[in-house]
C-alpha cells in the first residue's frame, strides 16, 4: 500500500500536471469504486475545475470549484495518470477523467480497493471515517514530543501496530515503521507505554526525518508504486532494514531478521533492537572518530557538563591488569615476550607483533573484544540502576568492535582529511607518510558518518565544535545538563 510519501509524490506530481484543468466528462468503468452512485458522480464533476491537490494522511483531496472534494485513497495498488484523451485503455483502467484540454486523468488499480467520494468541501472529516480520527501529519510543527508522550503512556500495545493506527499518527505503514522503529533502536514488539522518554523523542526526530527524506526520494517502490509520471520512486536504495532480511545490520553487523508483527511482515535487527523487559530511562551516546579529528576535546567537554564517560581505551587497559583473564589468554597466544618485568602487558612489543599482520590482530581482538564488552556493558547497568539520564560510551573504534548494539545512539567527531592529517602531524610530530598511514589503518570517517545518528563538525574552532554539543544536549532534553555544567 502506498504510504504518506508515495501519495504525497503522487499529490505533487498531479498538481503539476492537472491543477487548473477542467473536467468536460467522467466515464466509471468499475461502480463499485465510486460514492455517490456513477451517474450522480459523473453529474455532480462535469465541468468543474481542479483547484488544487490536497493531502491527508494517506488520502489525497481534489479541491474543486463550488465547494466540491473528491476523496480519493489509492489503497494496495491503486495508480494515477495522465494520457492524450484517445489513449488505449488498459485492462485495469476504472475511472477516466476527460479534460476539456484533450488529455485524460485515468486511475488504474489492479486489485481495485481504491475508493472516491465526492462530498462538500469541509465535511470530509466528518464523512469520511478514515479521516474522522485521524492523527497528525508527521511533520515538526503538527507531531510534538509532549502529543507522543502522552499517547504512548495510555498503550499497552506493541509499537509496531501502534504507530500503524492512523488514529495516533497519520500516513506511516509497514515500510516507514520498521525504518523508523531501526533508526530508534526499538524492537517492534515493545509495549508502547515503557518507552523511555529519550526514545519517544528520537523516534519523532527519525518519523519526521524518514517521512521528509522519502518524499525528496519519490517515495519507494518494493512492488508496484509509480508517480503520477510512471516513473518508480527511488527512496527503495536508501532502505536500512526493510526487505534485507539475512544481511548485515548497516550499523552493527548482526544479520538482519524477519518476522510477522500483528500480521504484518516485520524487518528488524536483534542486536540494535533487542527487545527489553524494563527500558532504561538512561541514555548512552556512543561517542567516535577518527584519529586527531577531536573526539577526545568533545569526550572532556561531556565531563566538564557532569556526563560520566565510560573509556573504552581506558577499559581496554583495565581487562589486562597484572593477574587478569586478559592478560593470561594474550601471553599464551602471543608468548612471554609481550610480558614486561613488572608483570604487565608490554603494549609496543605486542602492537609490534599485530600491527599490519591481518591474522594476528585476529587473534588479539577475539580475546580482547568480548572482555571489552563485558566490562563496558557491566558499567553501563549500573549507570541504568542509577537513572543516570545520559553516559557516554567513548570508543574510538566503536564500529570496529561491535560496540554500535550497545549504545541508543551514535555520535561522530568529523572533519576533511586534510585538516585531520595536519592535525596528526602537529600533534604527534610525525612524517605525513606516518601521519596518513595511521589515518589509512582506520575505518574511514565517511563510513562512519553513515552509520551516525550526529556528526559533529570538528573542521571550525573549537568554540563551534562546542556549540553543536551544546545544541545538541538542548535538542535532545539535557538543556538541564547545561544549567549545571562546570566552566568548560
Amino acid at each position: 500500500m502506498p504510504e504518506l510519501p508515495e501519495v504525497e509524490t503522487v499529490r505533487r506530481g498531479l498538481t503539476r500536471l492537472v491543477e487548473g484543468a477542467t473536467i468536460d466528462h467522467v466515464d466509471v468503468l468499475y461502480e463499485k469504486m465510486v460514492d455517490p452512485e456513477p451517474e450522480s458522480f459523473k453529474e455532480q464533476l462535469k465541468g468543474k475545475t481542479i483547484e488544487a491537490i490536497d493531502r491527508r494522511g494517506k488520502y489525497l483531496l481534489f479541491r474543486f470549484n463550488d465547494d466540491l472534494t473528491m476523496v480519493s485513497h489509492l489503497r494496495m495498488e491503486g495508480k494515477y495518470d495522465v494520457q492524450p484523451d484517445d489513449a488505449p485503455i488498459t485492462k485495469h483502467t476504472h475511472v477516466i477523467f476527460h479534460l476539456t484540454d484533450g488529455r485524460a486523468l485515468r486511475y488504474t488499480d489492479t486489485r481495485k480497493f481504491g475508493r472516491m467520494n465526492l462530498l462538500k468541501t469541509g465535511t470530509e472529516s466528518q464523512l469520511i471515517a478514515g479521516l474522522k480520527k485521524m492523527g497528525p501529519e508527521p511533520t515538526a510543527e503538527a507531531l510534538t514530543v509532549d502529543y507522543m508522550t502522552k499517547i504512548f503512556a495510555k498503550s499497552k500495545k506493541a509499537i509496531k501496530p501502534f504507530l500503524l493506527d492512523q488514529n495516533n499518527i497519520a500516513g506511516l505503514g509497514n515500510i516507514y515503521v520498521d525504518e523508523t522503529l531501526w533508526m530508534s533502536r526499538i524492537n517492534p514488539l515493545q509495549h508502547a507505554n515503557t518507552i523511555p522518554a529519550f526514545r519517544i523523542r528520537q523516534l519523532r526526530d527519525n518519523i519526521i526525518k524518514e517521512i521528509s527524506h522519502a518524499i525528496s526520494g519519490h517515495g519507494t517502490t518494493v512492488h508496484s508504486f509509480s508517480t503520477a509520471y510512471g516513473e518508480a520512486g527511488q527512496f527503495q536504495n536508501q532502505l536500512n532494514v526493510y526487505g534485507r532480511k539475512g544481511e548485515p545490520c548497516v550499523r552493527c553487523g548482526t544479520p538482519i531478521e524477519k518476522t510477522k508483527v500483528a500480521q504484518r511482515g516485520t524487518h528488524f535487527c536483534p542486536a540494535c533492537q533487542a527487545l527489553q523487559e524494563i527500558p532504561s530511562e538512561t541514555m548512552v551516546l556512543g561517542l567516535t572518530g577518527g584519529i586527531a579529528s577531536g573526539k577526545s576535546m568533545v569526550s572532556a567537554f561531556f565531563k566538564t557538563h557532569g556526563v560520566p564517560i565510560i573509556d573504552a581505551d581506558q577499559v581496554a587497559r583495565e581487562v589486562v591488569v597484572p593477574g587478569s583473564t586478559g592478560l593470561t589468554q594474550i601471553q599464551q597466544t602471543f608468548g612471554w615476550q609481550i610480558i614486561q618485568p613488572d608483570g604487565t602487558l608490554d603494549r609496543k612489543a605486542l602492537g609490534s607483533l599485530v600491527f599490519g599482520q591481518p591474522e594476528a590482530l585476529a587473534k588479539l581482538n577475539a580475546i580482547m573484544l568480548p572482555l571489552i564488552q563485558a566490562a563496558v556493558t557491566a558499567q553501563m547497568a549500573t549507570y541504568r540502576k542509577q537513572n543516570v539520564p545520559l553516559v557516554v560510551y567513548d570508543a574510538p573504534t566503536l564500529f570496529e568492535s561491535k560496540g554500535a548494539s550497545l549504545v541508543d545512539e551514535i555520535m561522530v567527531v568529523s572533519l576533511p582529511e586534510d585538516i585531520q592529517l595536519a592535525r596528526l602531524m602537529a600533534r604527534d610530530q610525525t612524517t605525513e607518510a606516518d601521519a596518513m598511514k595511521r589515518i589509512k589503518s582506520q575505518l574511514p570517517l565517511d563510513e562512519k558518518i553513515k552509520r551516525a545518528d550526529i556528526v559533529i563538525d570538528n573542521s571550525g574552532t573549537v568554540e563551534k565544535t562546542k556549540a553543536q554539543v551544546v545544541k545538541w544536549l538542548d535538542e535532545a532534553g539535557f538543556s538541564t545538563l547545561l544549567n549545571t555544567a562546570k566552566q568548560a
